[in-house]
């Protein structure tokens, strides 16, 4: 489940009366629970990079002190969507269907959305807050939270919110044996440059299976 390439330049913090088409959003990532009884909380991600420009997006998380990164490439218009992985320098992708969900982030079971029109200001953006009853999985639920006010078109159709038609900017993912919880505190506009949108030299293609298989190795507390 996660996916992202970004280092933070010069650049200044947008705010809810300018929607940019190009940037990036910073979240933190807190950890709810991890049953990987071998590796310490201070060595997994601390924050996810999403980076945007018109109805592209990249996410990425980069883990172990940069041992890995995880990045899922989405470009509509070439029908790109590409999961990432290197290890080292060992680099691998993916090729998905625009409607397969990324590597590693399709571990949550299906989700009803129940939209309760309440609103909370996250990273200067009115966000608008969603109920998620997690189908098959007694009472439990989550609230979400996501913004129309950022201009990406199905900005979640490679993660287990794809129903929600907006960005977003406080949320809870799953890999493998890890609970996580995602929240933005910046939104940035900069230039964004094209070829972030591209698979990128020096990748090997790999089945979804193998990808997966690697990830998890690196994470597996056996």
């Amino acid at each position: 489940m996660f996916v992202l390439l970004i280092i933070l330049w010069s650049c200044n913090k947008s705010s809810s009366t300018f929607s940019s088409r190009e940037g990036e959003i910073h979240y933190d990532i807190i950890y709810l629970e991890n049953d990987l009884k071998q590796i310490s909380v201070d060595m997994l991600p601390k924050k996810m990079v999403t980076t945007y420009k018109n109805n592209n997006y990249v996410y990425e998380i980069e883990g172990f002190f940069g041992l890995f990164v995880i990045r899922n490439i989405v470009n509509p218009k070439k029908t790109i969507n590409n999961t990432q992985l290197a290890v080292l320098d060992k680099k691998f992708y993916f090729e998905g269907e625009m409607a397969d969900p990324a590597v590693g982030f399709g571990m949550m079971p299906e989700m009803e959305v129940t939209y309760t029109g309440e609103t909370k200001n996250i990273a200067g953006y009115n966000c608008e807050k969603a109920i998620i009853a997690l189908k098959g999985d007694g009472d439990q639920s989550l609230e979400v939270f996501f913004t129309r006010d950022i201009p990406i078109e199905n900005p979640n159709r490679t993660t287990p919110y794809r129903d929600i038609d907006g960005v977003l900017m406080e949320f809870y993912l799953q890999l493998h044996n890890i609970k996580m919880k995602l929240v933005a505190n910046a939104v940035y506009e900069k230039k964004i440059p094209d070829d972030i949108f591209q698979k990128g030299d020096g990748y090997r293609k790999a089945t979804r299976e193998y990808l997966e298989a690697v990830l998890f190795t690196l994470l597996d507390s056996e």
